[in-house]
């Protein structure tokens, strides 16, 4: 009974630990990122007519700063748990690989 509600907790954890695992890395904080440096239209034009008119330029001018966190403390706690569990995971697997080679070399 200890061993099967053990292993339902582990696989929930892991299935957790694999969705946050995916979502960190699978390139959000990228897109974001190239949505910083591109410009709106309305930007555009903005930034035609003052090239045309040989007015001083600053790309930070153009650039829309909307950034909203959209972080909270269940989330932060799930990235860190999600970040300390890659760790482990990471040393685990290097550790298995160093223990294969020992034994094959």
């Amino acid at each position: 009974m200890k061993d099967k509600i053990f292993n339902t907790c582990f696989t929930i954890l892991f299935i957790i630990f694999i969705g946050l695992y995916i979502s960190n890395r699978s390139g959000f904080y990228d897109y974001e990122a190239h949505k910083r440096v591109e410009l709106t239209n309305e930007e555009i034009i903005k930034f035609e007519e003052d090239v045309k008119n040989n007015k001083e330029i600053d790309v930070e001018s153009y650039l829309n700063n909307t950034k909203v966190d959209y972080s909270n403390g269940i989330s932060k706690a799930s990235l860190s748990f999600s970040n300390t569990t890659d760790e482990y995971i990471k040393r685990g697997i290097n550790g298995v690989f160093k223990f294969i080679d020992k034994l094959l070399s």
